[in-house]
C-alpha cells in the first residue's frame, strides 16, 4: 500500500528519511561556493529540476526556504512518495510563511535531524534553517543547523545564532 502521509512511516522509514534531509543539507553546505542565494525563480531547481543529492546533484540557486525544501522533497517525496506536507504547494512554491502552517511545532529539548527552525515573527517569519544534528552546552542539548540565508552561505550554525528564533517544525 502506498504511504499517504507522514504518519504512515514505519519508525525506520522516518530515520531514513531524516538520513536523507541532512544529507542534502550537508551537501549544500560542502558545496557553499557553488550555491548561490537568490530569491528568483530559479530558487527552486532542487526541486524543478529533481536534483539527488544521493548522486552528488545540488541546486547552485537557492534561499532559505526552497534549500529547506528541497531538503525535505527528498526525504518524503522522492524517497517515500509524499505529498508536499511542507508548503501544500504540491513541491512547485512556498516560503516560511507556508512552512509555517504545516508541520508540528516542537520544542529546543525534543528536536530531531530535520526539523526546520523558523526565525522572525509568525504568522510569515523571515528565514529557515534546517537541523542536522546537536551539540552539548553546559549540559544542555543545542541543535545545529545548516542555513542558506545569503550568498557566502550555507553556514553550520547554533540554531540561536539569530536573535529571533520563533518556532522549531517537525514535517517529518
Amino acid at each position: 500500500a502506498a504511504v499517504t502521509s507522514v504518519s504512515g512511516l514505519k519508525p525506520a522509514d522516518r530515520i531514513h528519511a531524516r538520513k536523507v534531509a541532512v544529507g542534502a543539507a550537508l551537501l549544500g553546505l560542502h558545496h557553499a561556493r557553488d550555491l548561490h542565494y537568490t530569491q528568483g525563480p530559479e530558487r527552486w531547481e532542487g526541486i524543478h529540476k529533481r536534483l539527488i543529492a544521493q548522486y552528488g546533484q545540488y541546486p547552485r540557486h537557492a534561499d532559505c526556504s526552497s534549500f529547506a525544501s528541497w531538503c525535505l522533497w527528498l526525504a518524503l517525496h522522492h524517497e517515500f512518495g509524499l505529498k508536499d506536507i511542507v508548503n501544500g504547494a504540491n513541491w512547485t512554491a512556498g516560503y516560511t510563511g507556508t512552512m509555517a502552517q504545516h508541520g508540528e511545532v516542537v520544542h529546543v529539548p525534543n528536536t530531531l535531524r530535520g526539523d526546520l527552525v523558523l526565525y522572525g515573527s509568525a504568522p510569515t517569519f523571515e528565514h529557515v534553517a534546517i537541523v542536522v544534528g546537536h551539540r552539548r552546552v553546559e549540559g544542555k542539548r543545542i541543535p545545529i543547523v545548516v542555513s542558506n540565508g545569503s550568498e557566502a552561505g550555507p553556514f553550520l550554525l547554533s540554531y540561536n545564532y539569530r536573535r529571533d528564533v520563533g518556532q522549531i517544525r517537525r514535517y517529518i
